[in-house]
């Protein structure tokens, strides 16, 4: 969420979240199967986080998550990675 990353950018916890995840992706060869786009509110405004969806499940509240500082970056890759079987 936009508005969600503008708080994150004077915590000075280095690069934004974004960046981090595009940047993860792409050493893991999978940068051209996950786009990291930001979109506008997502109505869940969590205090210290970034609220993050997956394209597939926009509609289902119930699937958002909230991502925070010094959240384990493998984990937030692993759940945005499209799940196979």
């Amino acid at each position: 969420c936009g508005k969600c990353m503008k708080r994150q950018k004077g915590d000075g916890s280095g690069p934004p979240l974004r960046k981090q995840l595009k940047h993860a992706l792409k050493s893991q060869g999978a940068g051209k199967q996950v786009r990291i786009v930001q979109c506008g509110c997502l109505d869940l405004c969590p205090k210290h986080g970034v609220t993050l969806a997956r394209g597939s499940e926009l509609g289902d509240t119930k699937k958002l998550r909230v991502a925070r500082s010094g959240d384990d970056l493998q984990m937030l890759v692993d759940w945005l990675l499209p799940r196979t079987g």
